[in-house]
């Protein structure tokens, strides 16, 4: 687990910039959308209430649906935008992801998507055998590799942290793998990717999101 120092900065790294969103979707379900989605994410910190002892912040995305995406023609110009609240525990080290309440006035926590704990044994260079190898397990996901970052056409020096999570909604099961790349250095995010594969009685679809910083 990352210490608490280098996960707070971790985690708060990721509202100092404005994310570019690159989605893979794959179902099983010919009706689902399938393909990939581009758009932005932010992430923006909450303040303390009353209410909260932990810090939270609010993760936006939104984009713009290719009509070549899906079973049929979808309207030209067609967007879709999403809202999560992100809460970190430093002490136990967790970070958990909640959806937010449908209400007027300052976002907040509706109920638990998933949460994920930082693997023990994550901090590697990213392009190291160990990272690329990984496999699905019976438990858990292979995390996704983030995406590369340059410098004036260098490839820079950075390490990878892989947090993984699980979460049953009813019968369907959330497997959760994410992928921070960050500077060994201070513990600032470089690029980052999430993989999310759902299984369930009706459902067989696996999403791959991977984030760069906007230029």
């Amino acid at each position: 687990m990352p210490s608490r120092q280098l996960l707070s900065t971790l985690i708060t790294s990721l509202s100092n910039t404005r994310w570019t969103l690159t989605r893979t979707l794959r179902s099983d379900n010919p009706f689902d959308l399938n393909g990939e989605l581009r758009g932005t994410a932010t992430f923006t910190t909450q303040p303390l209430t009353p209410s909260t002892t932990e810090r939270d912040w609010l993760y936006c995305e939104e984009g713009e649906i290719p009509s070549n995406v899906g079973t049929g023609a979808l309207p030209p110009g067609l967007r879709w935008t999403k809202k999560y609240i992100w809460r970190l525990n430093s002490d136990s080290g967790r970070v958990s992801v909640w959806f937010v309440k449908v209400a007027p006035g300052l976002e907040e926590a509706d109920y638990l998507f998933h949460d994920f704990d930082f693997d023990s044994d994550s901090s590697l260079p990213l392009e190291s055998e160990a990272v690329s190898a990984q496999k699905d397990t019976g438990e858990f996901v292979a995390p996704p590799i983030p995406p590369s970052v340059s410098t004036s056409g260098n490839e820079t020096k950075t390490t990878v942290l892989n947090a993984r999570g699980n979460h049953l909604c009813i019968n369907d099961m959330y497997r959760t793998a994410y992928a921070f790349r960050i500077n060994p250095d201070t513990g600032e995010v470089l690029s980052w990717a999430s993989r999310h594969v759902v299984r369930g009685p009706k459902k067989g679809q696996e999403i791959v999101n991977r984030y760069e910083m906007e230029v």
